[in-house]
């Protein structure tokens, strides 16, 4: 489906600060609280000795242990917004987004997205009855076919080449070893989603996502694809949807390989 037909939906790109509350997870930070310990990852070269007066340089990630004030973790908001065509006049709108204090902030988010990307925005009270069939499409499905991982690799190099060296290895460093698993399909994120790939093992109802994001962890998803395809990026990262949280840390590989292998079981 093309990106400007009727009834196209998407999460809009974190291009401004609240842009990125709506496609990223974000936090607050808490200074009365002690200070707490974190990991931070660094991916960085650095020398060993090898012998008398020769040393031989390492690339690789360290895991170095430091300490912030709290933090306070909140799902992005999520809001989709779609294309609605009525003639030769067009118009995007949200989610429907139920006016209560619950969703106070919500609310002022997606109003203030829309400011600051277009001027200006409506709000609309009345309840909406459009007939258009809404298509979300967030993702891109790699055709299927055997491809080597040089391929994937160079599509993954291009969606992150914005972010960090440290958060870019990262990334490949697992969605390589992911891949070595033999995934019968690849998705690339679009969008506010752009910076996540997801790796489906079909016959084992096995997904797995990885970001390039600093969530720190990568998830493992069971359910149907197009199911999953479908949700908001709150929901796929919500702790009742995904089967498992692999932390980004020293044993990620070790961990990685255990589900593997027990879902081969």
């Amino acid at each position: 489906m093309k990106s400007d037909e009727n009834g196209t939906s998407i999460l809009p790109c974190p291009v401004n600060q609240y842009a990125k509350k709506n496609a990223e997870s974000f936090f607050t930070i808490d200074k009365s609280l002690p200070l707490e310990e974190y990991n931070q990852i660094v991916y960085w070269t650095r020398y060993e000795w090898a012998g008398k007066n020769q040393r031989n340089p390492v690339t690789d990630f360290s895991f170095i242990q430091k300490k912030r004030y709290h933090r306070d973790y909140f799902a992005p908001y999520s809001v989709n917004f779609t294309l609605v065509m009525n003639g030769d006049k067009s118009h995007i709108v949200s989610d429907a987004i139920l006016y209560s204090e619950e969703n106070q902030n919500k609310l002022l988010n997606t109003i203030n997205m829309l400011l600051e990307l277009f001027g200006e925005c409506t709000v609309d009270f009345t309840e909406q009855d459009s007939k258009v069939k809404r298509v979300v499409v967030n993702w891109d499905i790699l055709p299927k076919g055997k491809y080597p991982w040089s391929t994937v690799k160079k599509t993954l190099d291009e969606l992150t080449k914005e972010h960090t060296n440290t958060r870019k290895e990262m990334m490949l460093r697992n969605c390589e070893a992911i891949y070595a698993k033999h995934p019968d399909f690849v998705a690339y994120g679009r969008a506010g989603f752009k910076g996540y790939a997801v790796f489906g093992f079909t016959s084992r109802n096995l997904y797995i996502l990885e970001s390039v994001v600093p969530n720190n962890a990568t998830y493992v998803l069971e359910n149907d694809w197009e199911a999953i395809s479908q949700l908001s990026k709150a929901e796929i990262l919500s702790q009742e949807l995904h089967k498992e949280r692999i932390i980004h840390s020293k044993n990620w590989q070790e961990n990685y390989d255990k589900i593997m292998e027990g879902k081969n079981e």
